[in-house]
């Protein structure tokens, strides 16, 4: 017979662990907002999540590990919401691109929490990596699901693609920080016209 599954309350103790994870990466999150990523401690993510020591050091190592899952966390859903929001489009590839890049400038203008972990991501190495990485993932996006590309020309043109990506990155981050005079709208018909011509020249 397989072993019994203790519940308490209704829920496993699988269930109870990710949503005591749950409860964490969003307290993480709350406090890179309320004091940088150089402010967090593992005694500030506990104390908003409500959650003991014990659960913390249960789901991550250190205070590291839970900022590297804050990320993960925000850019996995940051991609979700570009995918499902590119598959509605009924346009061409610039029209593609448009929404692809409102997803992204929209996501970050609307949640200050997630803007702040963007900008100060290269001040930290692990969060640079993964940023880093997440240029890899969102340049592989544009290829796949905003220019629909086939093999060859994917190739070519990643190297393209990854540029457009990260000078996105930086733009949409100065920005949020007020160094770029335009509306949210210009910005992003602007990051269009640039990115599209640099990949359909």
């Amino acid at each position: 017979m397989p072993p019994a599954v203790r519940t308490y309350r209704g829920a496993s103790a699988e269930e109870r662990r990710a949503l005591r994870r749950a409860r964490l990466l969003a307290a993480g999150l709350d406090v890179v907002g309320e004091v940088g990523v150089v402010g967090v401690t593992v005694d500030a993510v506990c104390a908003h999540a409500g959650l003991t020591k014990r659960y913390f050091y249960e789901t991550f190592a250190d205070r590291d590990a839970a900022l590297d899952a804050v990320a993960d966390d925000v850019y996995g859903r940051l991609h979700a919401a570009m995918v499902s929001a590119l598959r509605d489009v009924r346009g061409d590839e610039r029209a593609r691109a448009m929404t692809a890049v409102e997803v992204f400038a929209g996501t970050l203008d609307a949640d200050p929490r997630v803007a702040r972990l963007y900008a100060e991501s290269p001040g930290h190495p692990g969060l640079l990596a993964r940023r880093d990485a997440a240029v890899d993932v969102f340049a592989d996006l544009v290829l796949d699901e905003v220019l629909r590309l086939g093999p060859r020309d994917r190739e070519r043109l990643r190297t393209a693609a990854v540029l457009v990506v990260a000078g996105t990155t930086h733009l949409v981050t100065r920005w949020l920080a007020g160094a770029v005079p335009l509306g949210r709208g210009e910005l992003v018909a602007e990051i269009t016209r640039v990115g599209t011509r640099a990949l359909l020249a």
